[in-house]
């Protein structure tokens, strides 16, 4: 690993830490609304794009996992906020 590549790296796991924090601090500040809870979803398919892309270095190349991969948590976090919005309409 070259000098430039842990920089980057480094700045990546910096950014992730950030959206970490951000997401817990919307989920706990906000309560149970639909809102905030896309944001953290949001934030948290942010977060699994940069995990797939940069740490499983899948950025540069046209690997044939890396719409697979990338739907997977599209698929789940999307599941997730339905899971919400059935829950705030049910009550």
């Amino acid at each position: 690993m070259t000098r430039r590549q842990h920089e980057e790296l480094v700045g990546v796991l910096a950014m992730l830490i950030t959206f970490a924090i951000g997401a817990a601090v919307v989920a706990a500040l906000a309560g149970p609304t639909v809102v905030p809870i896309a944001a953290a979803l949001a934030i948290a398919f942010a977060k699994g794009r940069i995990v797939i892309l940069d740490f499983l270095e899948l950025r540069g190349g046209h690997h044939p996992m890396r719409i697979p991969l990338i739907a997977w948590p599209a698929f789940l976090l999307t599941a997730a906020l339905a899971r919400s919005i059935v829950i705030a309409v049910l009550g």
